[in-house]
Formats: structure tokens, sequence, C-alpha cells
């Protein structure tokens, strides 16, 4: 059935409805700067390209917008320019090196990666919390072990990834509040009423402090 959102973003030039998802988050919360950094995780087919290019500003203000992808996606014409790359790449492969020739760093970690349900909602959630993890690992490191220097996410940088709801979401969360200065759950109207996924907001990532020597 074709919703409202779906005509909307048909009408407006997104490639899919999951535009208006990223585009309450920022209107909320102001997640990613003029001329930032971004990295959006599961990028396919381009509708978070298309918001975070948007929200980057003019040209001439700089930034970049990579998205990265398992399968190949194509760069949407209407509203990304020249700052938006795309990698054709398994998340759960990436490291910094490997994205080191991009950037020294992004001030936005987003991920909308998920896998194909299987029906049973428990087998769903882990394998949904596995890729929430992938993503967060990559931003700041190691979620369960207290604040190092690791990952690709600059200091007071934000985290947004998509999660479905089950075993581990509190554990999970419980884990992102050692990072960041605060962690929300959203439920954007544009997720379907019958969808269990929540998009987890980790703003104003925290860094450890250095020891000081008397």
């Amino acid at each position: 059935m074709q919703d409202q959102f779906f005509k909307q973003a048909k009408a407006q030039g997104y490639v899919a409805r999951s535009a208006f998802k990223l585009l309450e988050i920022h209107r909320k919360y102001r997640i990613i700067s003029p001329g930032a950094n971004c990295l959006d995780l599961g990028c396919s087919p381009g509708a978070w390209l298309q918001v975070a290019c948007q929200a980057l500003g003019p040209r001439h203000q700089g930034g970049l917008v990579l998205g990265v992808d398992i399968t190949g996606t194509a760069i949407p014409k209407r509203y990304c320019d020249d700052r938006v790359k795309v990698l054709q790449a398994d998340a759960r492969e990436l490291n910094a090196q490997k994205l080191s020739g991009y950037c020294k760093g992004f001030h936005v970690v987003l991920s909308d990666m998920c896998h194909a349900t299987m029906g049973s909602a428990a087998a769903d959630a882990a394998r949904s919390l596995e890729l929430a993890t992938c993503a967060a690992t990559l931003a700041v490191g190691d979620v369960a072990q207290p604040p190092t220097s690791q990952g690709l996410l600059q200091a007071k940088g934000h985290l947004v990834v998509k999660l479905l709801q089950g075993a581990g979401t509190q554990e999970f969360t419980s884990d992102l509040k050692q990072h960041f200065r605060k962690v929300l759950h959203v439920f954007p109207e544009a997720s379907r009423q019958e969808s269990r996924e929540i998009f987890i907001v980790g703003l104003g990532r925290t860094m450890p402090r250095l020891a000081t020597h008397d």
C-alpha cells in the first residue's frame, strides 16, 4: 500500500520514503552541520545520501557524504552533487584504514543497515543488532568498553543507527551512553506503524580524558 510518505517522496524527488526518517531526526537534533563529513552505511537506494547532501549546505562550504553499501548504488541526481561518493563494500569488513583516503574522520555516522527479515522476531532483532553494533564499532570502537580515541567519529560527532527492537536493545543503548553526551530512542513518523524499528541517536561523542602528571 502506498502511504503518504511514499507519495511525498515521489513528489519531492526522493528515491525512497526513508528520506523522511532522516529529515525528521535532522530537524530535531541538527546532526549534520554545513561542511561536515558524513558516513552513510547501508546507503542504498540513496535517500539518506540526498538528505545528507542537502544538509551540507551550498557546495562552496565543502563537506563529504560517503555512502557504503554491499550492493552497487547509483548516486541520485536530485539533491546530490560531487560531494557525494559511494563505495561498494561490506560494512562489516571496513575499518579506519580502508576509509582513510576519503577524509581524516567523520562528524556524523549514519546507519540504515538492515537484513531482509526472516519472519522470526527474535532472529530478525539479533541480526539487526549485529549490524547496529558494526556501525557503532566503526564510529567509536568497542561500545562495551570505556571510551577510547578509536573509531571514525570525531569528538562531539553524532551517530544514528537503525535497530529492530528485541533482546539486547537496552544493553546496546546503555553501552552507547558511555560514548555520547546524550543517547535517544527516536520513532520517526515515516516508520511504518507495524514496524519494530527504532533509531538510536548518539549526540556529542565524548573522548577519554588525557591523564595528567604532577
